[in-house]
């Protein structure tokens, strides 16, 4: 044991200690100080603490910072925690890591994971404590019947070396270049890294359960790894040749190990998480997985005072982060065809579409024919069928970064597709176009037959870029034209139709112009205006027939019955030439009513010609200045309104 803390800020009496954060780490480190305590994490009610001593037998400030505390729980080993390799090798092991390919001495270890080099070639993923501090760097897979798990013998006597597996690439136990590490550091790991030299062995992202070992074939019953994450607190399940696939519980996560050799010596600090879990010596290295996710590498074990089996498992994020960019290789689902069914019927040109992982990207390859990338989007891909009918295979897998799927296949027939209707774009439906109607115009599918019919008749063919048009001379009138378009071996479209007018322009009110202002009794006795000759000019007042004039000369104007009523007047005009009716042309004036005070309003400029509204001159000029200027204001109401008629009157003589 160790001697006395220097600092107990921890302990707050009937307190309860850090659970996150740099407290907690702190917290931690203070405790691992003392040699009797084995490992610090985070359980689910607060610290959990491993000694291989009894609380009254260590150090009195650890004992301190134990039992002041009342969410720390103590469990307690019968021994310091030991690395679970074994170098008891007798030609052979489970992997099997040596000085050299001919090395019959070295150490036995589990494989952990497949793996990626940084550069896409394949590796395993083990524990670094597995490698002799980087002495052991070739390594060799073992028979699985010769392994305890597989039915060998427990003193590993009937281990046997099957074929080269790969070279060391990196490995660290505990701190940077296999130094101790230190408390509260998540440098301080154990991972491994192998390079596979082996290019007959085929990798898979899986973890043996052993159930086949009897086979020598591990791979025939596993469990996929389809991601990488933290260690949760919950079920976790270990794969490794001494014990096999044995399931526990993972009680404290975010912690620190202090780690040894079989010896009890060099001890190393190893960040990870605390596991009542089966294991032995040469499950080190093997898997820990929660469900599909990857969490760590078996490091340590030892048994608790209880009776219970306990592991460590050092965190494999923080492990690989330190491998310059080794990687976990991950489970992808094979892509799945939703539509059609396989074997099913496809349009021509129609979606071929189904699932895969998202993130993913899908080659496919049709027959024979070069492999084609096909993006995924929210789980989802398609792809066009072929613009031929026939019969088609395809061949599709899903790869995400260096993980691929297994691929699966499917046929389609093609068919041809229904064509779909026409589109006439111009003119559109209801459209009132003015004047004439030279081009009908429109999209379909590229070369289609088109055939329009109704008032236009004429059959084309549609553009490669999918447009199609026709010249026609269409006149004032209204007229219908339906298009159907049809394909060798395709059925015709449903017809589409459009319905339009031709109409002539609308005439022009020239006079009184839109936006005047007129005194009562002096507002215009007649409009007129411009027009296409021969056309009969239609008049309206306020909504009222007003009159009809023919336009000669391209002019036409009608007299008013009556001298228009106060208020605001809208004035319209239709021009019918042929049958067809424009549209209609609109003047509003202001027709204002003359108050008993005897002043005016004062109304808009009116241009020469428009008669104006009986204070403005026809020239548009300013009201002519009162008689006396401001005295004339004290004159009678009569005489100043008589002065503004004199000058108005003048002023239209003019």
């Amino acid at each position: 044991m160790s001697g006395a803390f220097g600092q107990v800020a921890f302990a707050t009496e009937g307190g309860e200690a850090p659970v996150s954060g740099a407290a907690f780490d702190a917290f931690a480190q203070t405790l691992l100080a003392d040699d009797g305590i084995q490992a610090v994490a985070k359980g689910a009610n607060g610290p959990v603490v491993y000694t291989t001593e009894s609380i009254d037998q260590i150090a009195p400030d650890a004992r301190f910072l134990v039992e002041s505390n009342s969410n720390v729980t103590v469990r307690v080993l019968t021994a310091p925690l030991q690395a679970y390799d074994t170098d008891e090798v007798v030609g052979g092991a489970g992997y099997f890591a040596g000085e050299s390919a001919s090395s019959t001495s070295g150490g036995l270890c589990s494989v952990g994971f497949s793996g990626w080099s940084p550069e896409g070639d394949p590796a395993v993923i083990s524990a670094g404590h597995c490698t002799g501090d980087n002495s052991l760097d070739v390594s060799q897979l073992t028979l699985p019947t010769g392994d305890p798990a597989g039915g060998g013998a427990t003193d590993n006597s009937d281990v046997q070396i099957i074929t080269g597996l790969g070279e060391l690439a990196f490995s660290q136990f505990g701190g940077t270049d296999n130094s101790p590490g230190a408390e509260g550091d998540v440098e301080s790991v154990d991972i491994s890294v192998i390079d596979v030299t082996n290019d007959d062995l085929k990798l898979l992202p899986e973890v043996t359960d052993w159930s086949t070992a009897s086979s020598e074939d591990l791979a025939a019953s596993t469990t996929d790894v389809s991601s990488v994450g933290e260690a949760e607190l919950g079920p976790v399940t270990k794969s490794g040749r001494t014990t096999g696939s044995t399931s526990g519980t993972i009680e404290a996560i975010d912690g620190w190990a202090t780690v040894t050799d079989a010896e009890g010596n060099n001890p190393r600090q190893v960040y990870g998480f605390g596991s009542l879990m089966t294991a032995a010596p040469g499950d080190s290295g093997g898997s820990l997985v929660q469900g599909e996710t990857a969490v760590g590498v078996l490091s340590a074990g030892g048994k608790l005072q209880s009776g219970e089996d306990f592991v460590w498992g050092a965190n494999l994020e923080a492990g690989l982060a330190l491998t310059g960019g080794y990687t976990v290789a991950l489970h992808l689902d094979a892509p799945a065809l939703t539509s059609p069914a396989d074997g099913g019927q496809v349009y021509t040109g129609r979606a071929i579409s189904g699932t895969a992982p998202a993130g993913s990207t899908v080659v496919a390859t049709q027959g024979s024919g070069e492999p084609f990338e096909v993006e995924v989007t929210d789980g989802t891909w398609s792809f066009p069928a072929p613009g031929t009918p026939g019969d088609y295979d395809y061949t599709v897998r899903a790869e995400r970064g260096f993980d691929k799927s297994a691929s699966s296949s499917f046929s389609v027939e093609v068919v041809p597709a229904p064509l779909e209707p026409a589109v006439i774009s111009s003119p559109f439906d209801g459209q009132v176009v003015e004047t004439s109607v030279p081009v009908i115009s429109g999209t379909g599918e590229p070369g289609a037959t088109l055939t329009l019919s109704g008032d236009v008749e004429k059959t084309l063919t549609v553009a490669q870029n999918g447009t199609w048009s026709a010249d026609v001379d269409l006149d004032y009138g209204s007229y219908s034209v339906t298009a159907v378009q049809t394909r060798e071996n395709a059925s015709s479209s449903a017809p589409v139709t459009v319905s339009f007018k031709v109409v002539p322009v609308a005439p022009a009110i020239t006079d009184p112009k839109s936006g005047l202002g007129y005194d009562l009794g002096s507002g215009p006795t007649s409009v007129s205006g411009t027009g296409i000759d021969g056309a009969t000019v239609t008049l309206q007042v306020n909504g009222n027939p007003a009159g009809t004039a023919t336009v000669k000369n391209g002019t036409w104007e009608i007299a008013l019955s009556k001298q228009l009523d106060a208020g605001t007047v809208t004035i319209t005009a239709t021009q019918t030439i042929d049958g067809a009716t424009s549209a209609v042309a609109t003047s509003t004036i202001t027709v204002t009513k003359v108050d008993n005070g005897g002043t005016t309003p004062t109304p808009a400029p009116a241009p020469a010609g428009n008669g104006g509204n009986g204070s403005l001159a026809n020239t548009g000029a300013p009201i002519a200045p009162l008689a006396g200027g401001g005295i004339a204001l004290l004159l009678a109401a009569g005489g100043l309104l008589l002065v503004a008629r004199r000058t108005n009157a003048a002023r239209r003589a003019e």
